[in-house]
């Protein structure tokens, strides 16, 4: 199987379970359930459930029994996609082609949905753990992970150094790096490490894919950067200009000095690879993948 041929059969695994484990549309309260859906399912890349499929086929198991576990990234990757574009934060108009959630269904309403989306995240992570027959220490090491990615050691301390910086309107490389790999790269290391932490791997290939994931997220964020910087949002699928007014890696280093950093970040991370014992195949694509990508 070719790799994109791969890439497409992961992603089309992803797309037939992520809405499987969500309310049904018609459940009471039925426009709590109906945002949840809308923030999920309406479309998206699926780089993070993916990105747990192939760390599971990189330390040498079965992808398919971590499909719940990948679906549980995606929903706090989505529950972050909502609280992101809310007014209070970057107030956008847009996300993947079509208007935010807030948008759609009123703040109150996204907040909520945002919620309930963590909470159902970390309900699947327990149960994926019960259909592998994770012990108390893999089960509890797999929720303390998630959390931390999260919280406020991860996605939101960087959202808020992110949010206190651009009021201030100034930042040096040393913190913006610090927000850039808590955004996204923290989310990107659980998606990597939670499959083996759950599957009991040993310590040194999940490093290894920490070490993978770090990099990529980081570099993943620049090239968000970049086109913030010089796409058209009827290819990136969200507002584009968003950070023009604010400090970004390309808005203190430039636009080439970003795709030097973003190759190199990516370079790096694939190196990373070169140990596992299982197939890192579609880890690699991931990382072309997210340098070369216009959405």
């Amino acid at each position: 199987m070719s790799e994109a041929a791969l890439f497409e059969e992961e992603r089309r695994a992803v797309e037939r379970s992520v809405a499987r484990w969500l309310p049904d549309p018609g459940d009471y309260p039925e426009r709590i359930h109906e945002a949840i859906r809308y923030s999920v399912v309406g479309g998206g890349k699926r780089l993070r459930p993916i990105m747990a499929l192939a760390a599971t086929r990189a330390l040498g198991f079965d992808a398919a029994a971590m499909i719940r576990c990948a679906c549980a990234i995606e929903y706090v990757h989505c529950c972050s996609l909502v609280l992101d574009d809310l007014p209070s934060m970057d107030d956008a108009r847009v996300r993947r082609g079509r208007p935010t959630t807030h948008r759609a269904f009123g703040v109150a309403t996204a907040i909520l949905a945002a919620d309930a989306l963590l909470m159902h995240a970390f309900r699947l992570v327990a149960d994926n753990g019960v259909d592998v027959g994770a012990d108390g220490v893999r089960m509890a090491g797999a929720v303390r992970d998630l959390a931390t990615a999260v919280g406020s050691y991860g996605m939101v301390g960087g959202q808020h150094v992110d949010l206190e910086t651009a009021a201030e309107g100034r930042i040096d490389a040393e913190t913006l790096e610090y927000i850039q790999t808590r955004k996204t790269g923290s989310l990107f290391v659980v998606a990597a490490t939670m499959p083996g932490t759950l599957l009991g791997a040993p310590e040194q290939p999940l490093e290894a894919l920490r070490s993978y994931a770090m990099k990529l997220g980081f570099g993943y964020q620049i090239v968000d950067d970049i086109l913030d910087a010089t796409g058209e949002e009827r290819v990136v699928g969200k507002d584009v200009g968003k950070d023009s007014d604010k400090a970004t890696f390309v808005t203190l280093h430039g636009v080439d000095a970003a795709r030097k950093t973003a190759r190199g970040l990516l370079e790096a991370a694939n190196r990373s690879l070169d140990d596992l014992s299982g197939d890192p195949t579609l880890l690699r694509l991931i990382a072309e993948q997210c340098l070369t990508r216009s959405s």
